[in-house]
């Protein structure tokens, strides 16, 4: 099929209480900083309570040495490139260290993930994009 035949999709603005449950129903997300290595962006598995986003790393990993204390963008996104639709939502806010690490992030990875952080939003947004009218 040529670019020229494919019958292009629209997009929805999402609500925040939809982008929340959006954010709820997958397990890995992206977090992005600008620090001491430059712009970085790395995957994660998170949790999500009362609107803000948990993780947990090592203190000597790079998220863990450099992005706490920083201001910090998180997506996360579904795309289907057959039916050309999914939705992603973004995430801005503050990374700050927690006193523990939370019980609700399990950690895909093994070692020990003491290291809790927290992004404390300040802006959540999302878009959809929907199959075309016609379909």
């Amino acid at each position: 099929m040529q670019t020229d035949d494919i019958q292009r999709g629209r997009l929805a603005e999402l609500s925040e209480d939809e982008c929340w449950d959006l954010l709820r129903s997958r397990p890995v997300g992206r977090v992005a900083w600008s620090g001491a290595e430059g712009v970085t962006i790395v995957p994660v598995n998170f949790s999500v309570e009362d609107r803000m986003i948990l993780l947990r790393t090592t203190p000597y990993t790079l998220l863990g040495r450099d992005a706490a204390e920083r201001e910090v963008a998180f997506e996360v996104d579904v795309i289907d490139q057959d039916e050309h639709t999914g939705w992603s939502v973004l995430v801005r806010g503050r990374c700050v260290r927690e006193e523990r690490a939370s019980d609700g992030t399990v950690p895909w990875v093994t070692g020990p993930r003491r290291l809790g952080l927290r992004i404390e939003t300040e802006t959540v947004s999302g878009r959809r994009i929907l199959p075309h009218p016609a379909e």
